[in-house]
This record gives structure tokens, C-alpha cells and sequence, in this order.
């Protein structure tokens, strides 16, 4: 056997899914190869370390730490008392727009009215406008 014929079967020689006659044949040209034997060497520590890093463990006293936090801030918030939340808000609202409307009919009102205006004298209101001469006949430029 060849060394990229051993390179080419090697994980699976690790997983051991090689044909049983297969993985005799890498057996000896390890035996023989220092160069395949040291790849299969380093194979096997990349995998130990991966499976290292797969296993951390993470601190057992992190959730204690996050529920206290969230426990504290839970206590920091003030509770609304229900008699406010159920008859003080509305009742607060309904004034309001109560007496923002009395504010808008009052506001209205102190404007006067066209009826109360005073009287158009009687020289304006008869004057005739079709018998007016047009202001363009009158300049001369």
C-alpha cells in the first residue's frame, strides 16, 4: 500500500467502517510509515481537542447569578395599585377630553359672529358694479 492510498482511508480506518482486509493492509503500512503513522497521530489529538472544546462546561453559579439579577429587578419595579388602574385612569381621561372640548366651544364662541358685524352702509350696498368702468380703459401708459 501506497502512502494516498493509506491518506485516502485513514478516517475511516479511525472510524473503523474499513473492509476488514482494507484495514490490515493500513495496519502494516503504518507499522512501516513513520510519516502516515504521525497523520494519524495528528488525526487523533485534532479530534481529542475537538471533542475538548465540545465539552465545556459552563459555570454552575451563572444561572443563580442571572435569576438574583432578575429577581432584584423585579423588585425594583413599583406595582400600580388596581383602584388607580381601574377607576382613576378613566375617570382622569374623561375630564381631560371634557375639558378640552368646553376649552374648543369657549374658544369658538369668543370669536363674534358675521350676524353681529356692523351694517353695510346704504351708499356701498347700492352701488352697481356692471356700470363701473374697467380699471384698464383708465390707465394710460
Amino acid at each position: 500500500m501506497n502512502c494516498e492510498l493509506c491518506h485516502a482511508n485513514l478516517e475511516a480506518y479511525r472510524a473503523g467502517s474499513l473492509p476488514h482486509d482494507m484495514r490490515i493492509q493500513v495496519e502494516e503500512h503504518l507499522k512501516t510509515c513513520t510519516n502516515c503513522a504521525e497523520v494519524l497521530s495528528l488525526l487523533n489529538t485534532a479530534e481529542r481537542v475537538i471533542q475538548e472544546e465540545k465539552e465545556q462546561v459552563s459555570n454552575p453559579f451563572l444561572s443563580t447569578r442571572i435569576m438574583a439579577a432578575i429577581e432584584a429587578a423585579e423588585a425594583n419595579i413599583p406595582q400600580n395599585s388596581p383602584v388607580f388602574s381601574r377607576i382613576l385612569k378613566p375617570v382622569v381621561i374623561t375630564i381631560t377630553l371634557a375639558a378640552a372640548i368646553f376649552m374648543g366651544i369657549m374658544i369658538g364662541n369668543s370669536s363674534g359672529s358675521a350676524n353681529n358685524s356692523s351694517a353695510i352702509p346704504l351708499e356701498l350696498a347700492l352701488i352697481n358694479d356692471v356700470d363701473l368702468e374697467a380699471v384698464n380703459l383708465l390707465s394710460t401708459e
